[in-house]
């Protein structure tokens, strides 16, 4: 099924929520008189009065223009590839414990001055946004103009050098960046990097929205696709399996067979039965080694009957010389006996004709199966 593609929902309201509060910072500074605005004084953060409130209230308001922009065309362009690739949760966690690290960063540097400067601004989000996503990742491509796109640490280091520019030319403004908050914040992206360590899942994720755009332009585009993702994630099964039907669709058994007998090895018991019957229906069962596919059998004998059945026959009807084939006629032969007693009992005389010395012809005499 293909996913809804979905709105990076936080990278938006991120962005809105600092315009709405750059726009305000720029009405309350009106008269004021190269005073501090209002609105820095309420709710930017002093490190000589701290308080929760502000901390939370500084990481969206900016007095610098280019301060401002760094951090929107960063979160603009970057923002929404990285949020759908990792999700808004995981998104907005770095982002905020990011920012916060940075509060404690320049209060811990700055509570001394006797003029400790107010700090306000998203750098510090931002900044953990840019070490963590850096890490992780360093290759994602990101649309910065139509069919156009850069990898994620190139638009990094196109924040970084706004960042540096913004901390020296100041258009009509007082404050200055605060260096203390943005390393703070790169250390909150990079411990949190090491903490969540997954930058598989994103990738996956990003991959699988890719299979989902692919699947739109017919089942040659998807085959592409999920080859390329299995490059990079060899084990995922959602494009292990869209593979497998893309292959189908194209009409190439062989390939579409590879993946069925990949997805056999990593799928959970209760989803393996699908793929045995397609392999079936191909006539492919005998790719799988007669022991796996005899004590597959023994597997879902009880839950899977048909399919226990299916392995067993491909193994009976296989290459005759092989140790499996007794076990597998004595094993389709019980099975049967409940219901279908004279089918189990030409396949037991089978078994005696063809393997007279073999212990399951003595296991089957001694069940009283065998006379």
């Amino acid at each position: 099924m293909i996913e809804k593609s979905r709105l990076p929902i936080v990278t938006l309201l991120l962005i809105a929520a600092n315009l709405f509060a750059a726009f305000a910072v720029a009405i309350s500074a009106q008269g004021s008189l190269g005073a501090e605005p209002e609105m820095v004084t309420a709710f930017g953060f002093n490190p000589q009065k701290p308080n929760l409130l502000t901390a939370f209230t500084n990481l969206f308001l900016h007095q610098n223009l280019l301060h401002l922009l760094g951090n929107m065309v960063f979160l603009a362009a970057v923002g929404a590839a990285v949020e759908l690739a990792t999700g808004s949760a995981r998104f907005a966690t770095v982002y905020f414990v990011s920012g916060l690290m940075g509060v404690v960063a320049h209060y811990i540097f700055t509570r001394s001055l006797s003029q400790a400067p107010i700090l306000v601004g998203a750098s510090g989000c931002v900044a953990g946004c840019a070490a963590y996503y850096s890490v992780r990742y360093t290759h994602l491509k990101v649309p910065v103009a139509p069919k156009r796109g850069l990898s994620v640490a190139m638009v990094t280091g196109v924040w970084l050098a706004l960042q540096f520019v913004g901390a020296f030319v100041h258009i009509g403004e007082s404050a200055a960046v605060s260096f203390w908050a943005h390393i703070g914040g790169v250390l909150g992206g990079l411990l949190l990097s090491a903490i969540f360590r997954a930058p598989d899942l994103g990738q996956a994720r990003l991959g699988h929205a890719v299979l989902d755009q692919m699947n739109e332009r017919g089942p040659a585009a998807v085959a592409l696709a999920a080859r390329q993702h299995l490059k990079e994630h060899p084990n995922d099964i959602r494009a292990l399996r869209q593979l497998a039907e893309a292959e189908r669709q194209l009409a190439h058994p062989a390939a579409e067979v590879s993946a069925l007998v990949k997805l056999l090895e990593i799928l959970p018991e209760s989803e393996q039965p699908d793929p045995i019957r397609r392999l079936d229906e191909l006539e492919k069962l005998a790719t799988l080694p007669c022991l796996r596919r005899t004590l597959l059998a023994d597997r879902f004998r009880e839950s899977e009957p048909t399919v226990a059945r299916l392995l067993l026959v491909s193994v009976i009807e296989g290459v005759q010389d092989d140790p499996q084939v007794p076990e597998a006629m004595l094993a389709l032969a019980s099975m049967e006996l409940p219901e279908n007693p004279d089918k189990a009992q030409e396949i037991l005389t089978r078994l005696q004709d063809r393997y007279p010395l073999h212990p399951t012809v003595e296991l089957a005499k001694h069940r009283g199966w065998l006379s």
